[in-house]
């Protein structure tokens, strides 16, 4: 039977990051709503830390709570019984399916090992402390309802588990009512299907790709649900309802001239999704650029789609998603990027090969600033008041709205021009 030990973090996410890599001990590595590189060899290199601890700073989750000491992640053991000879895949699957279950709108990130006595693989599920849906911070699981939840999964697969079959309490009880067709199709913040990384790889036109686009450059310059879409329809992109009978509440986005062609937003990456963007804008927009940093943005866009720059739009908006993925705030953030191990450095895309361009294409641009403004500690979310943010009157009404309203979509026929079909 697996054994579970949980054990509490109050520091910086680093130190277990760095305990985990010493020596090069890590076989494999899974990840939850992190923006992890696709490849393995990449994945157990990637710096989750500095995703989690940007996270609880933003959300002011990183701070003492009445007095008591800050939790700041958990860590979580699952080591297998030796005499179910379990190998690293099948180990994988039971533990990401019970992190799943259990912490799925966390950033979760989990490290397999082999180097005890007997070379049995075992992994480290560190979980961190902050909500990505509501902002507020993590309660302490009951351990037992945890522990009674990976027997039950071990019992599933065929593997040596506790035979207590106690009713299920706690969250591991609530997870078990939860129907599986409520759950997001993929827990990836970006999720790129086959069709359309072999339509950009080919250098030929991809719609999807043309809406992820669009819509990563919108989520960064808007702070509202009304600047959302209003950036959007500037962009000659429309934002409507899924139907009421969908298991699960999102977005579709479709091209104002070409309604047929359109794509849900957890199609594209949580990040995409109605919730995740209405939970991002009722957090008041932690992680937003600068506002001169947002308006260059937008000036950039209007420019690329004024021309029909199909291109020019996407490398945009792989500037902007390096940007976020790195926590860059300012161009000394972007010299300490360029600076950096190639392994440290997060990427967004699959098959990240321009770097030096991007790189230079932010610079030249003048996104950034010199320097990053002073930090202003947050509150924790559980002590906002729900109430108005910068610019809460919506896109067009904040200074500079003009910015992207009165840009045409690019035609049908410049879009269409070198396309395959109704390939994505």
């Amino acid at each position: 039977m697996p054994v579970l030990k949980p054990i509490s973090g109050h520091s910086s996410a680093r130190p277990i990051m760095l305990y985990l890599m010493k020596k090069n001990r890590s076989i494999a590595a899974d990840y939850i709503n992190l923006d992890a590189p696709l490849d393995e060899r990449d994945a157990v290199c990637f710096d989750w830390a500095a995703e989690m601890d940007a996270t609880r700073h933003a959300l002011g989750n990183d701070v003492p709570w009445r007095g008591m000491r800050v939790r700041t992640y958990k860590h979580y053991i699952v080591s297998p019984d030796p005499k179910d000879h379990i190998g690293l895949d099948d180990l994988r699957d039971l533990t990401r399916s019970w992190a799943s279950e259990h912490f799925g709108d966390y950033e979760v990130a989990i490290v397999y090992h082999d180097d005890n006595e007997r070379g049995i693989p075992h992994a480290h599920v560190v979980v961190n402390n902050t909500n990505l849906e509501t902002g507020r911070r993590l309660q302490d699981p009951d351990p037992a309802a945890l522990n009674h939840s990976l027997q039950r999964m071990a019992a599933e697969r065929g593997l040596r588990h506790f035979s207590d079959t106690a009713e299920l309490a706690g969250v591991t009880a609530r997870a078990e009512k939860m129907s599986k067709r409520t759950r997001p199709r993929s827990l990836q913040r970006e999720y790129v299907r086959r069709a359309e990384a072999d339509l950009v790889a080919q250098g030929e036109y991809s719609w999807t790709a043309d809406i992820r686009a669009r819509v990563r450059v919108a989520r960064t310059v808007a702070r509202s649900e009304a600047e959302f879409r209003g950036a959007l329809s500037a962009m000659g992109i429309v934002v409507s309802d899924n139907s009421p009978k969908a298991p699960r509440r999102d977005w579709l986005y479709s091209f104002a001239d070409h309604p047929a062609r359109r794509i849900s937003g957890e199609k594209l990456g949580l990040s995409y999704g109605r919730e995740r963007l209405l939970s991002s804008f009722k957090l008041k927009g932690a992680g937003h650029l600068p506002d001169a940093s947002e308006r260059e943005i937008a000036r950039i866009a209007k420019a690329a789609i004024e021309v029909g720059d199909l291109e020019g739009l996407r490398r945009l908006a792989r500037a902007v998603a390096l940007i976020d993925a790195n926590n860059i705030c300012c161009l000394r953030d972007l010299e300490r990027f360029r600076a950096s191990d190639y392994a440290k450095r997060v990427w967004t895309d699959p098959g990240e090969e321009e770097a030096g361009q991007l790189v230079a294409f932010i610079e030249q641009a003048g996104i950034l600033p010199e320097r990053a403004s002073p930090y202003a500690a947050r509150e924790p979310a559980s002590r906002r008041q729900s109430g108005g943010r910068r610019g809460e009157g919506g896109f067009s009404s904040r200074a500079g709205s003009e910015r992207l309203r009165d840009a045409p979509a690019q035609s049908q026929q410049q879009r269409t021009g070198n396309e395959k079909g109704g390939a994505r």
